[in-house]
């Protein structure tokens, strides 16, 4: 009994150990963290489907994730050997929100929380970059997603990354995809849960408005971090 009392004691020490580790990690680390094991995920399920296409970013800020897609890219050829092009494309105001509608106010969606500078963001992702294609679009989406696809060289999406929080201005970045879009693209939706979890309201409210009246069928793959959900479309 007191060896069983004992193995119990160390037990809770260790359980204790555990939570006191994960408490004490901020959530943005944590978010980031499965964010980057996602992306690894995604980049490697379009490999071996041999899935053609670019990767499209809305919402770049300081470029971590767009870093993040381009390493693995890079060393994709270690796990699936030779595998199809793929250009990088990112779009961002890097000035923060601009204006808002009043329904999309939040607490954390911010100009102070989401200004962000070009030059370094550039700076970031060319050291990182090497022989990969890509490029920086600024400016808020109602300017520069006006044009479409087509006037940045974009054809086929092979992974689209949203992470620009607010209903506005993902509901503009799907309608920019909308014609890129084909079955296998991946869609990566950074805060599907926000907005106290209305699904009419944000990056969720413009998705489900987007993929019915599109028509467009998709599959939930998996979610990640703080409110992270990755979808496969599976059927246009």
């Amino acid at each position: 009994m007191s060896d069983t009392v004992s193995l119990l004691t160390k037990f809770n020490f260790l359980q204790n150990f555990a939570s006191l580790i994960s408490a004490w990690i901020n959530p943005a680390i944590i978010h980031n963290l499965e964010k980057y094991h996602i992306l690894k995920k995604v980049h490697y399920l379009t490999a071996i489907e041999n899935i053609e296409g670019d990767y499209l970013e809305f919402g770049v800020f300081t470029g971590s994730s767009f870093c993040h897609s381009i390493r693995v890219h890079q060393m994709q050829k270690k796990y699936c050997g030779e595998h199809t092009a793929m250009k990088f494309y990112g779009f961002d105001s890097f000035s923060g929100f601009g204006s808002m509608e009043s329904d999309e106010n939040h607490p954390f969606y911010s100009q102070v929380d989401f200004n962000s500078n070009i030059e370094y963001v550039e700076k970031r992702i060319r050291r990182v970059a090497k022989n990969t294609e890509y490029k920086l679009v600024e400016g808020y989406f109602q300017d520069s997603l006006t044009s479409g696809p087509k006037s940045y060289g974009i054809d086929k999406s092979k992974i689209i990354f949203i992470d620009s929080d607010t209903f506005s201005s993902a509901a503009q970045a799907f309608e920019f995809c909308s014609t890129t879009i084909q079955q296998g693209t991946y869609i990566i939706l950074d805060d599907h849960f926000s907005y106290c979890g209305d699904i009419n309201r944000g990056v969720a409210g413009a998705f489900k408005e987007f993929i019915e009246k599109r028509e467009i069928e998709v599959r939930l793959v998996f979610h990640y971090g703080m409110g992270g959900s990755v979808y496969v479309v599976s059927n246009m």
